[in-house]
């Protein structure tokens, strides 16, 4: 099994002001990697682990999904119901269509007869509640040693690695279904990475700080008479 100890290096971020929760993305990755692709429980925890990512959806969301609300041909996007049942489509990553269209054919979900059947089910074919999904998500970051990180974690991850890679803010407000921008923008706010990149890339700075060299010190003849005199 990957093991997500190798690769981590980057410690769970929160931002101190906006309470930002995140993982970076090499946590990420472990995360999504830690499911046992060896067993059909494993593989059903992974492909729902990494919607969960890539969708940005609301664990409220993700637990109501019916295997109607996917469209895995291209182009692949999801159907998400979310505050005062508004929907919206989201698009998938290639890696995520993969991982669902196998998690179908294994469940035997791949039919128009299972369009209403839940996406993610229990033993008892009931859809999973928030907190089963919740479980399942803290049991594998317990496993990667990631203290802290909740499926509404794992909403801000997505939309701070879309803020990060310099996706436009109004794109990224209709991709999490929030209805002020301002909400959106607390990422851009939050975000080190982005801070650093800004002022790697301000140049006048370093015109207008001086770099005035460091007078050698064996040169000051006035110091030399000094420091030889401390030795009588």
């Amino acid at each position: 099994m990957f093991q997500c100890q190798q690769i981590l290096g980057i410690p769970y971020k929160k931002a101190e002001k906006h309470q930002v929760g995140y993982l970076s993305e090499a946590e990420t990755k472990s995360l999504l990697a830690m499911p046992d692709a060896e067993t059909r429980k494993g593989r059903r925890d992974q492909a729902m682990l990494t919607l969960l990512y890539d969708s940005g959806a609301r664990v409220q969301e993700l637990a109501d999904l019916c295997v109607g609300d996917l469209r895995l041909d291209c182009p692949a996007q999801v159907k998400l119901t979310g505050k005062g049942r508004k929907t919206r489509s989201v698009p998938l990553m290639d890696k995520t269509v993969v991982l669902l269209k196998n998690y179908l054919s294994e469940q035997r979900l791949d039919t128009p007869s299972s369009f209403e059947h839940p996406l993610f089910f229990n033993s008892q074919g009931k859809k999973l509640s928030r907190q089963g999904i919740a479980y399942i998500l803290k049991k594998y970051a317990n496993e990667c040693g990631i203290d802290k990180i909740s499926p509404h974690g794992m909403r801000h991850t997505k939309a701070m690695h879309l803020t990060e890679a310099d996706v436009n803010p109004i794109f990224i407000r209709d991709f999490l279904g929030h209805t002020d921008l301002k909400v959106t923008e607390i990422y851009s706010k939050t975000s080190i990475k982005m801070k650093k990149a800004a002022l790697d890339k301000m140049k006048s700075g370093k015109d207008i700080i001086p770099e005035k060299p460091l007078k050698d010190w064996t040169e000051d003849k006035s110091l030399l008479d000094w420091l030889n005199g401390l030795k009588h």
